[in-house]
């Protein structure tokens, strides 16, 4: 029995949506009034590869909406449990968002939620794709674009956004988040051939994950990530979450949302645009970015040190077009922002 059946066998009230049985998922759409009785069905389709929910796109004769619902499991990897009240925080993250007009062009808006399916509408913001594009070689990022990131991320960590007490729990979620950070990847033997990635890597990552100094640095870092914060932060701000569509880019997929560490958002933007091969904007960037109260520049260093590691040597790959030459060397680089992040010049 695979875990999906497992979960389902076990929790015979939810229902779980797939494109095999369209009718019944058409029937509970109508059933929430998302969509009128009147409407014909135009198309029901895949609007993107999703990592952590099942997301559907349905064109009616009126309207275009997008469904998303999260399962015990990451739809990508399904093998791997996870909690699915991780829908409820996205939605949360959205309507927190929502009462400040800053966020107006920013995220789509929700159209309802299903608690009971675990699942939610919200508006379809059209054809569209995620940026990691800028993974590729050559790629660039508009200056307008640099701006409107980098003021999303600033001004959500230097303006008070939502409640921390009313704010959905996402503890399990997050040491799911922090396993695959901070632990998985640097495992001797944790059942996944870099190499398959590409030749020679699994040599090059063997050292750090050999290395007993790092690791206890990193179960340092990791405990700060763990600890409860005031800050509201995305919690995965990277080019997949990312969305360009007609109308600008979009910041979606906040499942990883919690009151945490303003560092760590940053920290993970500037490693992805690090690993982009796009350090002048990584700079800008550092420069736009309005620094928050107590916030740790050493913190930053180190959160962005482990991004970069974890995302080469861990089983959440990126379209990377780096050489294994140019891997090796932000590796070195990134455990030494990690381990000594005091005395290291990032830019």
């Amino acid at each position: 029995m695979t875990l999906q059946d497992r979960f389902r066998s076990h929790s015979p009230k939810s229902i779980y949506l797939d494109f095999q049985h369209q009718k019944e998922l058409i029937s509970l759409i109508r059933s929430h009034g998302w969509i009128p009785n009147s409407d014909s069905i135009l198309a029901i389709e895949k609007p993107g590869e999703g990592n952590m929910n099942f997301v559907v796109r349905v064109k009616t004769s009126s309207r275009s909406l997008i469904i998303k619902q999260s399962r015990p499991w990451v739809e990508k990897y399904p093998q791997i449990a996870a909690p699915s009240e991780r829908i409820f925080v996205e939605a949360a993250f959205y309507k927190a968002l929502g009462e400040d007009s800053f966020y107006n062009d920013y995220c789509p808006a929700i159209i309802g939620i299903d608690t009971s399916n675990y699942l939610f509408a919200m508006e379809d913001l059209g054809q569209a794709a995620d940026c990691c594009f800028l993974y590729r070689e050559d790629s660039v990022l508009s200056e307008p674009d640099i701006e409107y990131l980098t003021d999303f991320v600033s001004h959500l960590h230097n303006h008070a956004i939502g409640d921390r007490h009313t704010f959905p729990d996402n503890s399990a979620l997050i040491k799911l988040n922090h396993t695959h950070i901070f632990h998985y990847p640097f495992l001797e033997n944790n059942g996944f051939n870099l190499d398959s990635i590409q030749s020679g890597l699994e040599e090059i990552a063997i050292r750090y994950k050999r290395d007993d100094a790092l690791k206890e640095r990193l179960k340092k870092l990791g405990d700060v990530y763990l600890q409860s914060g005031n800050t509201l932060i995305h919690g995965d701000y990277y080019p997949g979450s990312w969305l360009k569509t007609n109308t600008g880019i979009k910041i979606i997929d906040p499942e990883f949302s919690h009151f945490g560490n303003a560092e760590f958002d940053l920290g993970v933007m500037l490693a992805h645009l690090k690993m982009a091969r796009l350090n002048d904007v990584a700079k800008k960037v550092w420069d736009r970015y309005i620094i928050p109260a107590e916030f740790s520049t050493p913190l930053l260093v180190s959160f962005c040190g482990v991004e970069i590691m974890r995302r080469i040597i861990g089983l959440a790959q990126l379209p990377l077009s780096l050489s294994l030459e140019e891997k090796a060397k932000l590796l070195s680089q990134a455990a030494q922002w990690i381990q000594h992040p005091e005395h290291q010049e990032i830019f």
